[in-house]
This record gives C-alpha cells, sequence and structure tokens, in this order.
C-alpha cells in the first residue's frame, strides 16, 4: 500500500513538474502554445462527408456570393475569399490564381472532403479577363478550413505565412483612393541618417531577442525578412547576383507585411529592400502579387513600355462615334497583371488630365475626387496633338557611397513622374509646370493602383541594378500573332485607293468634304466670320457669306481629291515587293525601326497615307463602306485564345470623345544616381514639407507640397564630403556625426511608430 502511495507521490510530482516547466517556456508571438501542442490529436477530425453537395447552403448561394465579390473588387485583386454557412459546408473563392498554380492540386489539397469545384471568368476592360475558381466543401470544420487555407496558400503564393481569407459576402470593398498618406518623398540624405548613422535596430519574428542594424545584415550576409525593433519598417534582406528562386518564401512575407517601397540600400552582396510596415487594409494596398515579382526578376531587357496605340493605321473613330486603338505591351507584360495595371493606369492619366472627359467604356473606374488641371488641358493648350507618358525619369534616385554601399530612395511613392509631349513625333515637352503640377496631383491623389504601379518599378529597377534574377518558369503568354495582325485589313484598304477610278475619287472628295462641311466646317466659319465682323466694325450680307461657304467647300473637295490622286498615285507606283512592304509598316510601325534607307523611305510614305486618312477623317470611312468596329472585332476574335492561364490582358481600348491623344507608359532600369547626399534636386537638398501633426495610430503624417522640384541628370560615380561611416559587424560604435542644417526629420515624425497588429498584418 506504501508502495502504492509512493509511486502515486511521483507521478503526480512529475506531471506538477511537467506543467510547471512547460508555463515557463518562452512561446513564439505566432505559434500555437506549447501545452496545446503536446495535447493536439495527430489526427485531423474530418466530418461526415456523405452528403450532396447541391443541397447544401454553398452551393445554393455560390452564384449570389460570387457576384457579391465581384462586384466589389471590379479590377484586380488577388485573395482566398471564405463564406461559411450554418449547415458546416463553405464556400471558396480563388481569385486570380498564379500562372504556375495548377487547378489539379485542389483535388489533391480537397481529397478528404466532399468537394465541387468551378471557375468563373470575370470581365475586365472589353475582351480583358480574369479566371477566378470556386471551391465548395460539403461539411468541414474551422479547423479544417484552417488547414486548407495554409494548403491553398502554399500552392498560390508559394508560402503558407500569415495565410488568411477575405470574409464573404464582402464586408469591405476595394478601395481605390485612400485618405491615409501614401505619398512619401523621402531624401537619401535621411536614409543615411536613419539606416547607416542612427543604426535603425532590426528583429525577426522567430527570435525578437536577438537585433540587428543594415551594416550587420552587411557584414554577415544576411538573407530574409526583417522588422524594425520600432514599429514602421520592414526589410527585405536579398543576396546580390541570386536568383529568387533561394527566396520564394520570404517573397510574400514581405508583400503582407510591407505596404509600401521607399527605397533600399545594398553594399557589394546584399540588397535590403526597405518598405513601410504595413498600416493599410489588405482591401486599400493588396500584396503584391508573387508572379508579378518573379516576372520582374526574370526580365532582361533594360526597358519596358506599355502604349495605347491610338495612331495606329486602322485604329479610329468607329461608326458608332467611339473610338477604338489596339494595346500595347512589351512581350514580358502581355498576359500579365502588372501588364494590364499598366494600361489601366495610362487610361487614368488620359482621362483625368482631360478633367475625366475622355472615358474608357469598359472599365468604369471610380472617378477622383479632383482634376488636375481648371480645364482639360487638350483645350487648355489648344494643340492639335498631345502625348501623355508615365516615366520613371528621376523617380528613383542612388548614390553609391565611398564606404562602399548604396542608398536608393524613391522620389515619390503615390505615383511615377508625368510628361506631356507635343506629338510622338516630337518628344518636346509641352512645360515643366503643367508636368509638375499633374505630378503632385497624381502623387497626391492617394489612388491606390498608381502606388501600386510605382512598387513594381521599384522592385524591377532594384532586381536590375543589383543583378537579382528568376531563372524559374513564369508562364509566358505573348501572343505571337499579335505584332502584323492588322496588315490583311490594311492592305484591302491600300487595295481600295490603289484601284479608285478618276470619278470615284470626284464622288469620294465630294461627299466627304460635303459631310465635314455640314459637320464643323461650317461651324469654324461662322466663327471666323463673327470675328472679323466685331475686328472690322461691318457685317457680312447673306451673299456673301453663301460664297465663303461655297468656296471653302470647293476648296476642301479640291485639295481632298488631289490629295486621293496622289495616294492612288504613290501606291499605283509601288512594285508589289514594294506596297506589301508599306503595309506591313502601316498594320505594325513599331516594328521596324528607320535604321536603313529602304525603312526610311516607307516611313515617309506611310506618313503621307496617314496624313490622307486624317484628311478624310476615320468617322467618315463608313461611305466608302468599312466600319473600323469590324476591324476592331476581327482584331479581337484573332486573339480571344492568346492568354494566360488565368489571365488576359485586353487586347483593345474602346474609348469616348478622344482627340488626337496617345499615352503610355516608358519603364527604365536606369536610376538617377547623383554625387551628393544633399543638393541632387534644385532648390535644395529635398523638398520642402509642411510641418506635420503627429501620425495618428495606424497611419503615418502626410506631407504636403505644392509641387516636386526637378531633380539633376542622371550622374555617375562616388560621393564626396559625405557623413557616412565605414560599416562594422561589431565593437563599439563610432560617434555619430552631428546633424547639419538639411534638418533630418527624426523617421518617427515621417513614418508612424504606432503598435501593428501582428507586426504588420
Amino acid at each position: 500500500m506504501k508502495k502504492r502511495i509512493l509511486i502515486l507521490t511521483v507521478v503526480a510530482a512529475l506531471v506538477i513538474a511537467g506543467i510547471v516547466l512547460l508555463s515557463t517556456i518562452k512561446k513564439d508571438n505566432f505559434d500555437i502554445p506549447l501545452i496545446e501542442k503536446i495535447f493536439q490529436p495527430k489526427a485531423e477530425f474530418i466530418p461526415n462527408q456523405k452528403i450532396d453537395i447541391t443541397t447544401t447552403e454553398a452551393y445554393r448561394l455560390k452564384d449570389s456570393i460570387y457576384d457579391n465579390f465581384r462586384s466589389s473588387f471590379r479590377m484586380h485583386f488577388q485573395t482566398i475569399g471564405l463564406a461559411s454557412f450554418a449547415d458546416s459546408s463553405r464556400l471558396l473563392i480563388l481569385s486570380e490564381p498564379a500562372p504556375y498554380f495548377d487547378s489539379d492540386t485542389i483535388r489533391s489539397i480537397c481529397a478528404k472532403f466532399t468537394h465541387h469545384v468551378e471557375t468563373r471568368v470575370h470581365k475586365i476592360g472589353f475582351d480583358g479577363h480574369v479566371t477566378d475558381i470556386v471551391i465548395l466543401l460539403a461539411n468541414a470544420t474551422t479547423e479544417n478550413v484552417g488547414h486548407l487555407v495554409d494548403s491553398l496558400s502554399k500552392a498560390l503564393y508559394l508560402s503558407d505565412y500569415k495565410a488568411n481569407t477575405t470574409p464573404l459576402p464582402v464586408q469591405s470593398p476595394r478601395a481605390y483612393f485612400v485618405d491615409d498618406n501614401i505619398d512619401y518623398q523621402i531624401t537619401l540624405y535621411e536614409f543615411n541618417d536613419w539606416f547607416m548613422e542612427q543604426d535603425e535596430q532590426f528583429i525577426q519574428l522567430k527570435d525578437t531577442s536577438k537585433s540587428v542594424t543594415v551594416e550587420q545584415i552587411f557584414a554577415d550576409k544576411l538573407t530574409g525578412v526583417y522588422f524594425s525593433k520600432v514599429p514602421g519598417f520592414v526589410a527585405w534582406a536579398i543576396a546580390k547576383k541570386s536568383d529568387l528562386s533561394e527566396q520564394l518564401t520570404h517573397i510574400r512575407q514581405f508583400t503582407l507585411d510591407a505596404d509600401l517601397i521607399l527605397g533600399a540600400l545594398a553594399d557589394s552582396a546584399t540588397l535590403v529592400v526597405i518598405g513601410r510596415e504595413r498600416q493599410s487594409a489588405l482591401n486599400e494596398l493588396p500584396p503584391l502579387n508573387v508572379e508579378s515579382i518573379l516576372l520582374l526578376a526574370s526580365v532582361t531587357e533594360k526597358e519596358l513600355s506599355q502604349s495605347l496605340d491610338v495612331n495606329d493605321f486602322m485604329a479610329g473613330k468607329m461608326v458608332s462615334g467611339s473610338d477604338w486603338c489596339p494595346t500595347y505591351l512589351s512581350k514580358e507584360l502581355e498576359n500579365t497583371e502588372f501588364g494590364h495595371l499598366l494600361t489601366i493606369t495610362d487610361v487614368l492619366l488620359k482621362d483625368w488630365s482631360e478633367n475625366g472627359t475622355i472615358q474608357e467604356a469598359y472599365y468604369k473606374y471610380p472617378s477622383p475626387p479632383r482634376f488636375p488641371f481648371d480645364r482639360p488641358l487638350f483645350r487648355k493648350l489648344g494643340l492639335n496633338e498631345l502625348v501623355y507618358n508615365w516615366n520613371t525619369w528621376n523617380a528613383m534616385y542612388a548614390i553609391d557611397m565611398d564606404e562602399g554601399f548604396t542608398i536608393y530612395t524613391l522620389n515619390r511613392t503615390g505615383s511615377l513622374p508625368v510628361s506631356y509631349f507635343n506629338s510622338p513625333e516630337r518628344s518636346v515637352s509641352i512645360g515643366r509646370r503643367y508636368e509638375n503640377q499633374a505630378y503632385n496631383y497624381f502623387a497626391t491623389l492617394g489612388n491606390t493602383d498608381l502606388a501600386r504601379v510605382v512598387q513594381y518599378t521599384a522592385l524591377y529597377q532594384l532586381f536590375m541594378d543589383n543583378g537579382i534574377t528568376y531563372s524559374g518558369d513564369t508562364h509566358p503568354a505573348y501572343p505571337a500573332n499579335k505584332p502584323y495582325l492588322l496588315q490583311k485589313p490594311t492592305k484591302d484598304l491600300l487595295n481600295y485607293f490603289k484601284n479608285l477610278s478618276d470619278k470615284q475619287i470626284d464622288l469620294l472628295a465630294d461627299t466627304i468634304a460635303s459631310k465635314n462641311f455640314k459637320d464643323f466646317h461650317k461651324d469654324h466659319v461662322n466663327k471666323q466670320l463673327r470675328q472679323n465682323e466685331q475686328r472690322y466694325n461691318f457685317k457680312y450680307t447673306e451673299e456673301q457669306t453663301a460664297n465663303i461657304y461655297k468656296d471653302v467647300a470647293k476648296n476642301a473637295r479640291n485639295g481632298l481629291r488631289n490629295d486621293i490622286a496622289n495616294i492612288r498615285s504613290l501606291l499605283k507606283g509601288l512594285s508589289e515587293e514594294e506596297f506589301n512592304f508599306l503595309a506591313k509598316y502601316l498594320s505594325y510601325p513599331r516594328g521596324m525601326q528607320a535604321n536603313h534607307t529602304a525603312t526610311y523611305k516607307v516611313m515617309q510614305q506611310a506618313r503621307r497615307v496617314n496624313n490622307l486618312m486624317r484628311t478624310i477623317g476615320k468617322n467618315n470611312l463608313g461611305i466608302i463602306g468599312l466600319d473600323l468596329k469590324n476591324v476592331r472585332n476581327y482584331y479581337v476574335n484573332s486573339l480571344a485564345s492568346s492568354s494566360a492561364r488565368y489571365l488576359k490582358t485586353p487586347s483593345v481600348i474602346v474609348t469616348y470623345n478622344d482627340m488626337l491623344t496617345t499615352g503610355g507608359h516608358n519603364l527604365s532600369s536606369g536610376i538617377t544616381r547623383v554625387k551628393s547626399l544633399t543638393g541632387y534636386k534644385s532648390g535644395g537638398g529635398r523638398p520642402t514639407y509642411a510641418q506635420a501633426n503627429p501620425a495618428p495610430s495606424g497611419s503615418a503624417p502626410k506631407p504636403t507640397s505644392s509641387g516636386t522640384p526637378s531633380a539633376a541628370k542622371p550622374s555617375s560615380g562616388k560621393s564626396s564630403g559625405t557623413t557616412a561611416k565605414p560599416s562594422s559587424s561589431g565593437g563599439s560604435k563610432p560617434a555619430s556625426q552631428p546633424r547639419t542644417s538639411q534638418n533630418i526629420r527624426p523617421r518617427g515624425e515621417v513614418i508612424s511608430t504606432a503598435p501593428r497588429t501582428q507586426r504588420g498584418f
């Protein structure tokens, strides 16, 4: 008996000691408590699956739930949506899966559950679309769903880090404009002070007892994602001249924990990308797509481009009155999220520069709270043509320090710089005043898509500048048939002009001239007559006015007849080879460069043909039986099957009230390098900031500026007279040098130090 009591006493003591020991073990902030781990059942509980899925609430409501989701997220939005029902059925929406995601993966992930999988195509733009996947589960516990979401996240985003879902029906729709500041103008001088002079401390969540500085990250060649010890920054350390396939799991972590990219620092071995620790909700600044980041790392071209080819020979006004044009994207960007984002923001640049008067017919993008100019820019300037461009000129600054490291900062994080040119052929700015005014407007608008373009562009430039690549499969989906797709309708129209008889030319010139006179020439004549009467104080008689009308119409008719006859002569004088060469050039001008005499000659011929088309007016092509709508439809139908696995970028844009306006993105990998931490912008070492109020919890102070000073031209070479110190990995720290008259802002005045929930998300 005593022996039994002794044994029980020992067992009880051991149990108590074990519990005490477990309670003293330090728990990870994001881990299940250790005592729960020990007593967790090894096998997952799977409820009864003998259920007809068509009888579930999830099945009954799948259409309305999906429609609610896409009405709340009409543009690009990548997430896992989750709806739970009283009968324990569940609905999951995998929106815009990455091209590497194999839908067969769902079968293995959901193998233990009665499930049903559907795909839904959501249209964005005229013929663009994304494909979403809808998964229905007949009976699942909360724990089951958590494990499934973890597995799906790993397959979709290559990481199950902080796997999360968007509640369905949607509670917080996509935010296109935010009130909190997302336009930061942080200088090289401030980055040097915060991260190199003041030695901002960083930690990793798996071991918060150890902290490192950027200098220590450099010295020890560390990689991975780090949080600043004081909330505010997230750093992603990447080995230079490395392949991102070595850091796949870190990409999703950085995009979740950082909602804006602010700049970077690098030495000879490591690049440290600095982001703002997330303070915006995921529906405001969604995480950057992992597949888009891998794509940018894989790009070897030093420039990427996007444009709306409104000046193409077969583009223009249809009989309906709306305009169409092909979209252009560098081959790497076709059928990608980033490529489509560039097209969307190009449309916004034109429309908002023109005070909302050039509207894309199929995006239905929300209107901004204000416009950049007091009236539409095209009318304000009184130009015949106007080119609108987003570009990377001075979008990012860099300085190569004598101590062996480089500092990068973005000029502004709210948008890329803006350029306005007189015409595509003459890249002459209409004036820095208008461009600076527009840049300040777009950057401070709080538009989340414009800020997203800046972040992707920054990564593209940083990757290229530091030799960071990706050799994995990015699943390119470039439509090889797109470039010269319009060659056939172009040849048909050229043959029409080539084979016109004199009588047909007379009839055509008379019909078009009469129509143009009624549509707009008469109004212009009347306006000029009224001005003459006021200037010279007399009144035209009815007979004089009628004679002027007759002369104007006659001159227009004769001029048009001569133009058509001259083009007929040009075309008849070409050999078959020359004729085909001209048609090929007109159908896709960007496909040929003026690098030899033959190409330059065909460019001159094409200019004459295009001038005739402008004189005729593409809205008048219906007179000869040609509606550009049919050309558009031929173009669209020919590209209907050209898409990535889950995404198709629009092949055309349809707009209302467009003029002779073109636009696009010129994204260069080049970064503006300067030689000094100060004075690299005209007017001083950094922009002037209004005194900001203390940042509220979860937000940062919003700097205000009347404009962005123009920056110095790119330069190369090392810095001189800098205040930085040599990097070190340990030992005593040299005393920091006193701050200069530049009056560097404390980092807490710029980036909020307010606590973040679970450090970033």
